[in-house]
């Protein structure tokens, strides 16, 4: 066990036997503590085809029961304290969590670890395929949901972060329970598992607790592919669809990883070139009246990432549009960033970390990925002065690194066609 102290912050880290990993940040100001247990395998870790979407679809088995509960026994259970209960699926992690009063954490530790065991029964799982599907529908109707899969789909090709975190109707209609109970085996194991806390709590009580429900869990694979990858060409994948009032147009290249030493300087300059508010992108397209929205933002993963600027506008606005965006990249990357943006950009970034620090939920999942990126965790005050000594020469070394203009794919989705929108 380890007890770390950063600017006050106190961290404590222990490993059991078996590999589970425990993190904890006690909050004592607070009566409330949330608990969770953070599975590093999302979509991307889906190398076969054929179970495309099980990560997701296993997270929504997780809750229909273990061995011992079943589904509305859980329910009833965390109902019973008082609990927030919900669990999430990503590309690259599923966390399930908690959050409850100081008093009945011994409660929500002790449900939630039997929910690592679930009993993957034919009949659920059956029955929840249907769910599973509803859900693929519903966002098939979305075409901005339409357009961001293609995008990824197109920019990362074979690559399994191209995967849908739902997967396919026919993946899902396709898949056994074996094939799951396959994936649980391999990835919900004691040595890929994080359990984070982070509220009103003891933490010799933790590890007891962790002992006491864990410390019979097996091993399995843990870490994954991480190899860096980008486009070997710029693409352009236009989808027409004449029904559509509005064109929709994704513009993905290449920028840091999230273990890139340069990973806060680019995100300040994403943020610079196309945040919601403040950006340039907003002020020159959005404020303009130009488009319905514009943003633009770097998304670091394992391994990879990308800058993704998007824009939704008028079909007639639309080519002028996607000139704008590739005129504003341009004008950032041969004119640079002033100090004054690149201030604002720190002080809106900075708030949004001391706003978050003051939530359990969101230490609780800081703590995790702290874990998974740095193998350490970092107070705030480290991560603010992390952003606040970037300066303007960082910004443009890390976002000049990437091929960002001659690896551009462009998605678009809407009534024009690629030589209408290229025009």
């Amino acid at each position: 066990m380890s007890e770390s102290t950063a600017n006050g912050t106190v961290f404590y880290t222990h490993r059991l036997n078996n590999g589970l990993q425990i993190v904890g940040q006690p909050m004592p100001d607070f009566e409330s503590v949330a608990v969770s247990y953070y599975v590093h395998t999302g979509s991307r870790d889906e190398k076969d085809p054929a179970i495309a979407g099980v990560s997701h679809f296993l997270e929504h088995m997780v809750f229909k029961g273990t061995k011992d509960l079943d589904w509305q026994e859980i329910t009833l259970a965390f109902n019973k304290i008082g609990a927030e209960l919900n669990a999430f699926t990503s590309h690259e992690a599923t966390v399930f969590y908690a959050r409850v009063l100081g008093e009945y954490l011994d409660r929500a530790v002790e449900l939630l670890s039997d929910m690592m065991y679930p009993r993957l029964a034919e009949s659920d799982f059956e029955t929840e395929k249907e769910v599973i599907v509803n859900e693929i529908a519903r966002s098939e109707d979305q075409p901005y949901n339409i357009a961001y899969r293609r995008m990824m789909q197109t920019y990362f090709g074979e690559h399994p972060l191209g995967h849908d975190v739902l997967g396919s109707r026919e993946s899902i209609r396709a898949m056994h329970i074996e094939q799951m109970r396959n994936y649980w085996q391999s990835r919900y194991a004691a040595n890929n598992l994080i359990l984070s806390v982070a509220g009103n709590f003891d933490w010799e009580h933790i590890i007891q607790l962790a002992e006491q429900h864990c410390s019979n869990w097996r091993q399995g694979d843990s870490g994954r592919d991480a190899s860096h990858y980008e486009p070997s060409q710029p693409i352009n994948n236009i989808m027409v669809d004449q029904k559509l009032k509005q064109q929709i147009m994704l513009l993905a290249m290449p920028s840091v990883d999230i273990k890139d030493p340069d990973y806060y300087a680019a995100m300040l300059g994403g943020s610079i070139l196309g945040d919601t508010d403040g950006s340039r992108l907003y002020w020159n397209i959005y404020q303009r009246g130009m488009a319905e929205s514009a943003s633009a933002g770097i998304w670091s993963m394992e391994g990879t990432g990308i800058m993704l600027m998007e824009a939704n506008s008028t079909p007639e606005d639309a080519p002028r549009v996607l000139k704008m965006l590739r005129a504003e990249l341009d004008n950032l990357l041969d004119d640079g960033v002033f100090e004054d943006e690149l201030q604002r950009a720190k002080d809106k970034w900075i708030s949004g970390i001391v706003l978050s620090s003051e939530s359990t939920f969101s230490r609780m999942r800081s703590l995790a990925s702290d874990w998974v990126t740095e193998g350490r965790l970092v107070s705030v005050e480290e991560e603010i002065e992390r952003v606040e000594k970037i300066t303007v020469e960082d910004v443009m070394r890390a976002l000049h690194r990437f091929p960002m203009r001659d690896k551009q794919v462009l998605t678009a989705l809407g009534p024009l066609s690629e030589a209408e929108l290229l025009a």
